[in-house]
């Protein structure tokens, strides 16, 4: 990170001050290895140096606006522009005097370095995604009205770029931890995926339902409006003339009944037409309407679809729903690209490349102890193989130790704030990750819309938890093939061979969880299939175009 020196201008149209304080060093491409290194100068406000904003630090501030340069101020000044806007002036005063009077702990202000490291090349490349999941992200982000349905209040792309794109903030807001879309992928990747972007506003020609129809004519229309403002090339990370991602927000009154069919219930879908402007054409499409006001839910909206846009499918049911229709059922299952709560599983930090091949423990047999820290907290987890990992685009286990903080600490539904996890525990993922070329490329075999997927949900899914009924895994478990779905698949799709290995969880305390992992047979295969309440179903899935993920 480069760090601003004291200066005054304007910004550019669409930018924030937030985008100027946190500039990244540039990646190309989608395989960037990096990781951050956070190191903290000091907090907002506190220009004195004691830890605290008071009245010391208003006289500082006040008497350097009066005459520039009189007083010595933090060689990292952005501590005093506390109104984000890259400009010292009396509104950062007004700020500092506000935080005196709430009394509330100072935000931390952190300067963050990358350094090179060997991450796993990202598995999910073999599907296509457009957007990286690794290094330096930058995408567009347009908030849209319409002549007869506007956003609740009229935000500012200041604003609205703060809600999105700011830096961590910690405990501290009241929305965390989706305070931002950038701050949760931060903490999901271990700092190895710098999401930022930028932010325009627009309102469309016609009314709401002239789009309706085809959604893609409300994408041309406003990459055409905007073209004179936006260098469409700066979206375009991997420099392949497509759009990495294009995210546009629209009112909450285009879809005020949270209608799931509506075609503006929020969904990533791949662009249909072939406009380019500045040579550049639309890829991946993030479209929908969610309130702004409510900030939890709307990062945690496009927090989920900008998951598709780095490859990976949904976990819940599409059809026929099982239970409650998650993928991932109880307590044990709360992921973001299931329900849209928590942190994303370690299945999905695999794909991504968000681990380092240290941070994969793969069991290759007779009797192995492992000591796993948080996922929220750090990287790593255990792999039980079947066979030949095939670059982790195969069938195996995947364990990680979860707990109930960073991404995990608090869900959001509507006005409500709950814990999803009560305490701390393993998971266990049964994954079978085979790709296949699918209706409209590559794709996962075993995804909810996949050519080859059982839409009973009976068969291969691409992600499914181990005995779902019974949460997480804690101190004392043993696991082994008498478990409900601790079971290879066999020829037919069915939960049915042994995997001749037994897991127990030895021991959980001071914050680490010791696995051990051990061949031998329980005698007796579980009776997992089919599942109660379940019969038959389709082989196969959407066969027609289109392919939008909900």
């Amino acid at each position: 990170m480069t760090l601003l020196t004291k200066k005054t201008g304007r910004l550019l149209s669409g930018l924030t001050a937030a985008a100027a304080l946190l500039t990244w060093m540039p990646v190309s491409g989608l395989t960037a290895a990096a990781r951050t290194e956070q190191q903290l100068l000091g907090y907002y406000g506190d220009l004195d140096g004691d830890e605290t904003v008071g009245i010391s630090d208003a006289v500082l501030l006040r008497d350097d606006l009066v005459q520039p340069g009189s007083v010595q101020l933090p060689s990292c000044w952005n501590l005093a522009d506390l109104h984000e806007d890259e400009v010292l002036d009396a509104r950062d005063l007004t700020v500092l005097k506000r935080l005196m009077l709430e009394q509330k702990e100072p935000r931390p202000f952190y300067q963050i370095t990358e350094v090179e490291e060997e991450l796993i090349a990202p598995p999910v490349l073999a599907v296509n995604p457009t957007l990286g999941s690794v290094g330096t992200q930058k995408i567009l982000m347009v908030s849209v009205d319409f002549p007869d349905c506007k956003n609740e209040r009229d935000y500012s792309v200041e604003e609205i770029h703060r809600m999105v794109f700011a830096s961590e903030s910690g405990d501290q807001s009241r929305a965390y931890p989706l305070e931002s879309i950038t701050a949760y992928y931060e903490r999901a990747s271990y700092g190895r995926l710098h999401l930022t972007g930028d932010v325009y506003k627009y309102t469309a020609k016609y009314p709401l339902k002239t789009y309706s129809k085809d959604t893609d004519t409300l994408v041309d229309e406003v990459m055409a409006e905007m073209d004179a403002q936006i260098s469409y090339t700066m979206y375009d990370g991997n420099e392949d003339r497509v759009l990495d991602t294009f995210l546009l927000s629209l009112p909450a009154a285009a879809n005020p009944d949270m209608d799931y069919d509506s075609p503006w219930w929020p969904c990533s879908y791949e662009y249909g037409g072939n406009k380019r402007f500045d040579q550049i054409k639309a890829g991946n499409i993030c479209m929908g309407a969610w309130p702004l006001d409510d900030r939890a839910g709307f990062n945690d909206t496009w927090v989920h679809e900008l998951g598709h846009a780095m490859g990976i499918p949904d976990y819940y049911y599409y059809e026929n729903p099982i239970g409650d229709g998650d993928g991932l059922p109880g307590e044990a299952g709360f992921a973001m690209m299931d329900e849209a709560m928590g942190d994303m599983t370690a299945f999905d930090k695999l794909m991504y490349g968000w681990y380092e091949t240290s941070d994969v423990h793969v069991y290759e047999g007779g009797t192995q102890t492992y000591v796993l820290e948080s996922s929220q907290k750090a990287p790593g987890c255990i792999l039980i193989p079947r066979g030949d990992l095939n670059g982790y685009l195969s069938e195996y286990f995947i364990l990680e130790y979860i707990t109930d903080t960073g991404n995990n600490e608090r869900g959001f539904s509507g006005s409500y704030v709950y814990d999803m996890f009560e305490g701390s525990g393993v998971r266990i993922l049964h994954c079978d990750a085979e790709v296949c070329n699918g209706w409209w490329g590559p794709e996962f075999k075993w995804n909810n819309y996949g050519k080859y997927y059982d839409s009973s949900n009976l068969r291969q899914r691409i992600l499914r938890l181990v005995d779902p009924d019974h949460g997480l895994f804690r101190k004392g478990s043993k696991i082994d093939c008498a478990a409900a779905g601790f079971q290879w698949y066999d020829d037919d799709g069915r939960l049915t061979v042994d995997p001749g290995v037994t897991v127990e969880i030895s021991n959980i305390a001071d914050g680490k969880c010791t696995v051990t992992v051990q061949e031998g047979s329980c005698g007796q295969v579980a009776e997992t299939w089919p599942v109660s309440g379940q019969t038959g179903g389709q082989t196969g899935g959407w066969p027609w175009g289109g392919g939008g993920w909900w």
